[in-house]
């Protein structure tokens, strides 16, 4: 049945999304089939809207949209400063890759979360014209907005060149690439 959800939403390959999706959005539930009873995967509400905000269809994008526009009529309602959503939602995204790193790199340390960190950072203010990194909490909204893909692009680098011993700096390429968009 989750099977069956990832693939209409577009995901490659649905068996590794439901994999890494953690068991309090999914569980398991057996049906009765014709060849006997079966295990399938179930996914609860949160489960369901995590798969279609990771999807890249139209009729997704259109639900993340309308998603989009919910939180920025809360947060207006609220009286909470657009700024202080982006603080939020970066502290998030910044687990969720910090995760990737670790279950990607083979022997993980604390370095490499400061490094990824410290590399996406620096980018992002190379992007932005400053000579010297600005610290993510001196960050204004559009800059952190600009974080987000730099950070993944940064985790991705690293995990690949951890896994295929490749000789390659990861800080150089990424800050190239940063300043290439610029210009």
């Amino acid at each position: 049945m989750a099977t069956d959800i990832a693939n209409a939403l577009g995901h490659r390959d649905a068996n590794n999304a439901l994999k890494k999706m953690k068991t309090k959005y999914k569980g398991t539930h057996k049906v009765s089939t014709p060849s006997g009873i079966q295990n399938v995967t179930i996914l609860n509400e949160k489960g369901i809207y995590r798969l279609i905000m990771r999807s890249n269809k139209p009729e997704a994008e259109e639900f993340q949209d309308f998603v989009y526009e919910v939180i920025k009529g809360l947060r207006e309602a609220s009286g909470y400063e657009g700024f202080e959503i982006f603080r939020m939602l970066d502290k998030e995204h910044q687990k969720e890759m910090m995760k990737k790193l670790q279950e990607g790199l083979k022997k993980p340390a604390r370095v490499d979360y400061i490094k990824a960190n410290t590399i996406a950072n620096k980018a992002v203010s190379l992007k932005h014209g400053y000579p010297k990194m600005v610290k993510k909490a001196d960050m204004a909204p559009e800059m952190l907005k600009d974080r987000e893909p730099i950070l993944v692009d940064t985790v991705e680098l690293m995990t690949v060149k951890d896994k295929y011993g490749l000789d390659v700096s990861v800080s150089d390429t990424i800050y190239k690439k940063s300043e290439e968009k610029v210009g």
